[in-house]
């Protein structure tokens, strides 16, 4: 080693050496430590507040307690429902006595004489059809046949049809504007209503009773034409 290098190896050694004597003559300092922080606190004041008012004596039966006073608007609203349910029943009231009052008066009176009018060629040619073809083939068929071939002719007579009838109740009622046996109608009309709508089987029976039924039927449309009139000759029994 050169005596510069040696000199300055000497200078350095020197350095250290008096780093270190510091070092270990001063106060310990922490490497690593958290900073610490110092809070004061003071102490509060304590100050004792007395009450404004005495406190309220408890509760020691019902007697104590003091009712409130009602709020005014309460009362107000009380009041007004009242008066709406009065005006209810008073306009109730007056809308039954309004209706009295306008019930039309019925004044009795004899009901006018109806007279039917002739009986028409197509009713008695459609009777006289139906009683041709209940005689033949099956019964339930023959009686449907039958009171169809009355429909028809009941249409052909023109008499207006109400939009809530049947065709069957048309035609019942076409028929029974004359004097005709009533209670033979409604048998035949029933009769046509069970072959048209049951299933069980309908025999021999039941077509004797629908000739019965239209045979006399029959024989009351030709009886009234025959008079001219739509009424029962006097004497006669339209509903025997």
């Amino acid at each position: 080693m050169s005596r510069r290098g040696t000199v300055a190896a000497a200078i350095g050694g020197f350095v250290v050496a008096v780093a270190l004597v510091v070092a270990a003559t001063g106060p310990s300092v922490p490497v690593l430590s958290r900073p610490v922080t110092t809070v004061t606190f003071s102490e509060i004041p304590t100050t004792t507040v007395q009450p404004s008012t005495p406190p309220p004596s408890p509760i020691t039966s019902w007697k104590d307690i003091t009712p409130s006073t009602p709020s005014p608007l309460w009362g107000l609203l009380v009041q007004v429902v009242i008066a709406l349910v009065a005006i209810g029943v008073l306009a109730v009231l007056a809308q039954v006595v309004i209706a009295v009052l306008r019930r039309p008066k019925v004044l009795r009176h004899e009901e006018p004489v109806f007279e039917a009018p002739d009986v028409p060629e197509e009713l008695l040619a459609g009777a006289r059809a139906g009683i041709d073809l209940l005689l033949s083939g099956e019964p339930r068929n023959a009686i449907v046949a039958a009171w169809l071939s009355l429909e028809t002719a009941a249409a052909a007579t023109g008499l207006p049809r109400d939009p809530a009838e049947t065709s069957t109740e048309y035609t019942a009622r076409v028929i029974g504007t004359w004097a005709v046996d009533r209670d033979r109608l409604a048998d035949l009309a029933a009769l046509y209503r069970e072959a048209r709508f049951s299933v069980h089987d309908l025999g021999e029976d039941h077509r004797d009773r629908a000739v019965a039924d239209l045979r006399v039927l029959h024989s009351d449309l030709e009886r009234v034409a025959a008079a001219g009139t739509g009424a029962a000759p006097e004497g006669a029994d339209g509903g025997r």
